[in-house]
């Protein structure tokens, strides 16, 4: 590497972190990341609602038996059955039953409808006569969005129900409790260094990975745009290529951007891995989920962030230099983002079975490879060979995506007015 590329690379780096947009990015990234891993489950893990509830019944013999299953077990009957297997308080709904207030059944529904408008009962439900039969009851309250709370109160009214009827059958509810005793299904990832439980935080661990080496490419890429837009505009790069080749210039601006932006995902996942190494003695942690950091996926991690990055900015400068302002830009952007769209929009495929031959193949195309791959890897790590030709082929691609890039770039940076087409920018590739 030269020394003007070096010149040029440390002048961009030392431009880009001393922003203020740098400084609180790099604050407030580690601060959202932990608020997505920790808050919902803090709260999941903590917090259960309180709810009043009467039960009015019309047919007559089963108020009891709903009354008993909600406040007895304070969520669904399966949940109930498999709590020694389960953790406790995971935010389920906790029911407060109080009895109707009236002589007769309109008289029960029109105080429990009063109660509810008042506030001093949040629910109340209704039992109709042929329930037994036509298996249909009614739910009242104020806000009809508490699908846990409705869930847990159709569950406990289906037990009473199905408990009601295989009596009248003859059958034992007790026996046949015990015979269909919900499974609790555990997930276990299987290494060689053993089993372990994964109840799907795994899943949040690949997703923001993944959508940091999205949106950090896109991102800095377009840092690379607009610097090189702004110093065509002011006529600063007139000054710069007197000094050194468009192409050193290039090539060191992507190297200070890139570093910048390696910078702060590096503080990110520096971050990540300590909320998750301090998860276990930090005592408002205890009982909360968050993601294992694995030390091969944060050695990638910056391996394919600068792949992704390397290409995309690429082809970012290149545009920046055709263009003289940010909006005749916009015409362009589409068709190089697009790849990377893709990638996005075959992560499910990916993710659900990353071994398959489309999620192979998806994964060595190189445009796709830096989201792919690495998704790939933090979700089943594939063959090395796969992972190695996945880097040799985006490292290929991008050596030539940076010859064309370079091309475009030394005609354009130099040249004002009417914005060039597609096949305008071709002829400065053949004949740059």
């Amino acid at each position: 590497m030269s020394r003007d590329i070096l010149v040029i690379a440390k002048r961009e780096f030392i431009e880009r972190v001393r922003t203020k947009a740098f400084v609180i990015g790099t604050i407030i990234g580690p601060i959202f990341m932990a608020g997505i891993m920790i808050v919902p489950a803090f709260m999941a893990s903590r917090l259960a609602k309180s709810v009043t509830i009467t039960v009015i019944d019309a047919e007559g013999s089963l108020r009891s038996l709903v009354e008993e299953s909600l406040a007895s077990t304070g969520a669904p009957a399966e949940e109930a059955a498999s709590s020694e297997a389960r953790p406790r308080n995971q935010g389920s709904t906790q029911f407060s039953v109080k009895p109707p207030v009236g002589a007769d059944l309109p008289a029960q529904r029109e105080a429990a409808k009063q109660a509810v408008l008042k506030g001093t009962l949040d629910v109340y439900v209704v039992l109709p006569p042929d329930v037994l039969t036509e298996s249909k009851a009614e739910y009242y309250a104020k806000s009809v969005t508490d699908f846990e709370g409705i869930r847990a109160v159709d569950r406990a009214i289906e037990k009473a129900v199905f408990g009601k009827r295989i009596s009248a059958a003859g059958i034992d509810p007790a026996h046949v409790a015990a015979l269909t005793k919900p499974l609790d299904l555990k997930r276990l990832r299987v290494s060689d260094k053993g089993e372990q439980e994964d109840r799907g935080v795994s899943f949040f661990l690949s997703l923001i990975l993944v959508m940091m080496i999205y949106m950090g490419t896109l991102m800095w890429g377009q840092v690379v745009m607009t610097g090189v837009i702004e110093e065509k505009s002011n006529r600063v790069v007139e000054v710069i290529v007197s000094s050194t080749t468009p192409r050193n210039l290039l090539f060191g601006k992507l190297v200070g951007v890139g570093g910048a932006g390696l910078l702060q995902f590096g503080i990110w996942i520096l971050a990540l891995v300590g909320v998750s190494a301090a998860s276990g003695s930090m005592a408002f942690l205890s009982g909360i989920d968050l993601p294992e950091i694995n030390p091969v996926l944060i050695a990638a991690f910056p391996i394919f962030f600068l792949l992704g990055f390397f290409l995309y900015a690429s082809l970012y400068a290149a545009i920046g230099a055709a263009v003289n302002t940010i909006q005749e830009a916009q015409n362009f952007i589409f068709p190089v983002m697009l790849p990377i769209i893709m990638a996005m929009v075959c992560w499910p495929v990916v993710m659900r079975a990353p071994a398959s031959n489309i999620s192979v193949v998806l994964s060595l195309i190189p445009f796709m490879t830096p989201i792919l791959m690495f998704l790939r890897m933090s979700v089943l790590m594939p063959p090395v060979w796969q992972i190695a030709l996945s880097v040799v082929l985006t490292s290929l691609t991008i050596a030539m995506v940076i010859w064309v890039a370079a091309r475009i770039y030394r005609v354009g940076i130099l040249m004002y007015g009417k914005p060039p087409n597609f096949p305008e920018m071709v002829r400065w590739v053949r004949h740059g």
